[in-house]
């Protein structure tokens, strides 16, 4: 039988937990906007370490906004491309199939995406220059254009007699401080408009991503930020044990406890050792997975790790990055969270000594702080890796 386990990065689950609050929300922001037929108030952004859901998350609210007749725009952010010019192609892309119908509100339409260095033919998105080609607007021209592509797709939709618009960014963190700036006020520009059009904005990043955003553009500390966090144990349970139950295989309670504890509430690890077990098991109907099948997936992920996601970790950081968490490894506990308090007593060096190089963990994604005085391993398991490298350095 396959797999019920999906371990891939922005892969939904079979059984998708632990979000239903967040989902609540965004659920309650879309209704906001179909009844008063005005943009939200704010952008809602989520926040939290590679492989908590985030991009899964995105992915359910576009799925509801849908089915509530918004036209959804996604679009992940990088660090090389035009951001503003490929947000306002996502945008175009999307209510193009609405534009043969919209007379001169398509035609003002396609004169604003021309300014920004953007064609459309038969429904066709065509960027017509670079991001440094000459004659492109300054950041204040751009910053003009975007806002008037979104809030004309907007009523682009809705004279079409649909909801609004909802646009879902994704990666927000990676795009460069100027295009950051120009997002961000294009957006606010939106929000804050007279005509107040019916669009609605969800967004995910790292957690660093409220530093950037707010460095970028002040007024964006009033951006609605939901941090995602572990899955706890009940839901933690559900995610590993119900994908299976549909097929008849369960999971004995000895080998469901191993796995929980080394996810450790980690969504992508419960998904990649639920795979890898029912790999070793090889499950049919009425069979059951073992604390044999467990342990043999257990060793064959950590292998796993550490020649991949692990050893790029390592990489990145630097020989002072590397001796923090060196420091953070040697006191953090089974979940890989450690007290600042015992870190400091243990290097010799105060929190304000600390905080440069906390901080370049934490935007190279390695570490996040978990409340005051903790900070926490992002990914479970690495603080294992950590002493294993130096111990071989020593």
């Amino acid at each position: 039988m396959e797999s019920p386990y999906r371990p891939g990065f922005g892969v939904r689950p079979a059984v998708f937990v632990g979000r239903e609050r967040v989902l609540a929300r965004a659920s309650a922001e879309l209704t906001r906007v179909a009844n008063s037929g005005h943009a939200a108030p704010a952008v809602t952004l989520f926040t939290g370490p590679r492989g908590l859901g985030k991009t899964v998350t995105l992915d359910a609210i576009a799925v509801e906004a849908q089915r509530r007749g918004f036209v959804p725009c996604w679009i992940p952010l990088d660090s090389v491309s035009d951001n503003v010019q490929l947000l306002a192609a996502r945008v175009a892309e999307a209510v193009a199939p609405l534009g043969a119908r919209s007379g001169g509100a398509w035609d003002a339409f396609r004169r604003r995406l021309a300014s920004l260095s953007l064609e459309v033919n038969a429904g066709i998105i065509k960027i017509t220059s670079g991001p440094d080609a000459a004659g492109r607007p300054d950041r204040t021209a751009s910053r003009q254009a975007l806002g008037d592509v979104l809030v004309k797709a907007a009523q682009i939709a809705v004279g079409h007699r649909q909801t609004g618009v909802a646009v879902f960014i994704d990666e927000f963190q990676e795009a460069p401080h100027n295009q950051l700036v120009v997002l961000c006020n294009a957006i606010q520009d939106v929000l804050t408009s007279q005509t107040m059009p019916p669009i609605v904005f969800f967004a995910a990043g790292l957690p660093n991503t409220p530093d950037k955003v707010m460095a970028a553009a002040s007024f964006t500390e009033r951006f609605n930020f939901r941090t995602l966090d572990r899955l706890d144990r009940d839901d933690a349970e559900r995610a590993l044990i119900e994908p299976c139950i549909p097929l008849g295989v369960t999971w004995d309670a000895d080998a469901a406890d191993a796995v929980l504890g080394e996810a450790a509430g980690s969504p992508y690890l419960i998904q990649k050792l639920g795979e890898e077990a029912w790999l070793v098991a090889e499950p049919i109907p009425g069979a059951a997975i073992t604390r044999a099948h467990a342990e043999a997936a257990i060793v064959q992920v950590r292998e796993d790790l550490d020649a991949g996601m692990f050893r790029g970790r390592w990489a990145k950081a630097t020989p002072v990055d590397r001796a923090l968490l060196i420091a953070m490894a040697q006191v953090a506990d089974a979940e890989g969270t450690a007290r600042t308090s015992d870190i400091t007593r243990l290097t010799g060096k105060s929190t304000p000594q600390l905080s440069h190089t906390r901080k370049s963990l934490i935007d190279k994604g390695i570490i996040e702080t978990v409340a005051k005085g903790q900070w926490r391993f992002t990914m479970p398991g690495f603080a294992d890796y950590v002493l294993r490298q130096a111990e071989a350095a020593s």
